[in-house]
């Protein structure tokens, strides 16, 4: 039921039950707010969004209040305005004063408020914290010295990815925000996905840096540092500097890597199809097998999914996919087959990931991806660092001329970008499995994929004599809840889950450019989708890449040094684990 309330004496229309703070935006009145997360049930934590309501002794909360029939709201009093400013006052009596080198410097939610706030002067002094950062993780950093206790993180990680690797301790004035028993995140459950960064509103939490050494290396002539892209970075980089499919961003940014030095540039999209395919021939084994799988494939290319699975549900350890992400693989092949080809040492070559995810620092940290001292994966820069990178030798990506990534690894399919969204992997590999088990003579491909990002989807396609179930689910949350659906009911018609912890997939990684809400993930998914369209191939298998790669030293699907190269391996983390 809609009605009326008075807002800075104009009427405006609203719905029952709905919160203040949620009509007075859509009307376009500013709010300001700290802990308040669009989803997520109001906490009143920040009180920065209170408002004065007549006939209420003290200022309303307008995130926690639902609107009332009469109501008569002021949002720009003297009143408000001053306690508003007070709130942010206090919040800097004790905040470090690091803003000219803080890596949130001009993205700081706090400093922005400061300035809307008309904030000139320090008029509170209070005891600096005296807390040490953090830098124990391989992905995620910590400086607990900056935390305004918003509990934004604490609740992204607990509601959302289910793992409470953070939480509020002590109590009082002393109440802060760290990992359990006072530990660092290394020894925490914290599975790298990167949302309690993407969250938080300064630079309390921030992903390990990488820009360093990988400047480092370009500086040494005795590396050849190779960069690989992926697709997903592409969509990001267009969306973040306003350019558009058709500006061929991919060329830009390969032009930009070589001015930096970069002795390759590769696009990793090529590494997505040959993950794609593997994927499917597997698939299509268990499919094809006289023995029945008693769960169906999940997939494992995240691994923030990977490390949830391997401390948090050891029963579904054996249904992970044993493919080696693309970001694995194609480092696997620059050196090993690359290099050898090439006459190049592996100790010479310096590859770097540009990746839309924290979590891929910690995957390319593990000693399972390291060999005889060899990383295969030497840095992992996010897109937030790619930038970085630019910035620091003075480039501007927009106008720079446009330059084709190096070959062999240089042309992407259509099944490359759909790794970039949720849903999008479940499609390729759903494609690639009919096209090795259908009659084409007989048969047509379709696959309807959902029209929003959130929640769980799922599809049954035809495939020859067999009907087989795809599903797609986006968040830890999302797939803990689905995981253990088809635990409880053992449902047999379903064979493969796609699952990304991020909520829209690596749309909305932890490594993109810094969010509140999913509108910029969704412009990253249009994006890969038109650049579906201008694909030369629009199967994984169709690109000659793939075939050159199987090709390549007997480098067969079934072979041994397939097995070695492009395979994972995954084991239960007796530690640890989520009791009931």
């Amino acid at each position: 039921m809609e009605f009326q309330i008075e807002v800075n004496n104009k009427l405006i229309n609203v719905r029952e039950g709905e919160t203040l703070l949620s009509a007075l935006r859509e009307h376009g009145f500013k709010i300001p707010t700290l802990c308040h997360m669009n989803r997520f049930s109001p906490s009143g934590a920040c009180r920065l969004c209170v408002v004065e309501v007549e006939g209420t002794r003290d200022l309303v909360t307008s995130c926690s209040s639902t609107v009332q029939k009469g109501m008569k709201v002021r949002t720009n009093s003297q009143r408000v305005i001053r306690a508003r400013k007070a709130l942010v006052e206090l919040l800097l009596s004790n905040h470090p004063d690091d803003c000219l080198y803080c890596q949130r410097n001009g993205h700081c939610e706090l400093q922005w408020l400061a300035g809307e706030m008309n904030v000139k002067e320090r008029k509170y002094f209070a005891r600096k914290n005296a807390f040490f950062p953090d830098y124990s993780s391989s992905s995620v950093a910590r400086d607990p010295a900056k935390c305004i206790l918003c509990s934004r993180c604490v609740r992204i990680c607990e509601e959302v990815q289910l793992v409470t690797a953070i939480d509020f301790i002590s109590r009082g004035n002393q109440t802060r925000v760290n990992s359990a028993f006072n530990k660092g995140l290394n020894v925490s459950d914290c599975i790298h996905c990167g949302q309690c960064i993407q969250v938080c509103p300064t630079a309390a939490l921030l992903d390990i840096p990488h820009v360093d050494k990988v400047q480092a290396a370009l500086g040494k002539k005795d590396r050849q540092v190779m960069f690989f892209i992926s697709p997903s970075v592409v969509a990001s980089v267009a969306e973040k500097s306003g350019m558009k499919p058709r500006q061929n961003v991919m060329h830009r940014i390969v032009a930009a890597l070589r001015r930096c030095g970069a002795a390759k540039v590769f696009d990793l999209g090529a590494a997505n199809d040959i993950h794609v395919l593997q994927e499917a021939r597997m698939l299509a084994e268990r499919l094809q097998s006289d023995v029945a799988s008693p769960s169906p494939m999940i997939s494992s290319c995240c691994p923030s999914l990977v490390r949830y699975v391997e401390e948090f549900r050891p029963q579904s350890v054996s249904a992970l996919s044993l493919n080696k992400s693309p970001q694995q693989t194609l480092a696997t092949l620059l050196k090993t087959i690359y290099a050898q080809h090439n006459g190049i040492e592996q100790e010479e070559i310096f590859t770097v990931a540009v990746m839309p995810c924290v979590a891929k620092k910690y995957e390319a940290s593990l000693e399972k991806n390291t060999h005889k001292g060899v990383s295969e994966v030497d840095a992992v820069l996010t897109v937030r660092e790619f930038f970085q990178l630019l910035r620091g030798f003075g480039l501007d990506l927009p106008h720079m001329e446009e330059e084709a990534p190096d070959e062999p690894y240089n042309t992407p399919s259509a099944a490359a970008w759909k790794l970039g969204y949720s849903g999008g992997k479940a499609e390729a590999v759903a494609h690639e499995v009919f096209n090795m088990m259908a009659n084409p003579r007989k048969d047509s491909f379709k696959f309807n994929l959902p029209k929003n990002m959130t929640g769980k989807r799922e599809i049954k396609i035809n495939i020859g004599k067999k009907k087989v179930g795809f599903a797609w689910v986006s968040s830890i949350a999302e797939a803990e809840s689905y995981l253990k659906q088809l635990d409880d009911q053992q449902r047999d018609d379903i064979h493969y889950v796609e699952v990304m912890a991020c909520l829209g997939g690596c749309a909305g990684g932890g490594g993109q450019p810094i969010s509140r809400g999913f509108e910029d993930a969704r412009a990253r998914k249009r994006f890969c989708i038109e650049m579906e369209k201008n694909s030369p191939f629009e199967t994984a298998g169709e690109n000659p890449i793939v075939q050159s790669v199987f090709k390549a030293d007997k480098l067969a699907p079934d072979n041994d040094l397939a097995l070695e190269w492009l395979n994972n391996r995954f084991k239960e983390q007796k530690d640890h684990g989520r009791k009931e």
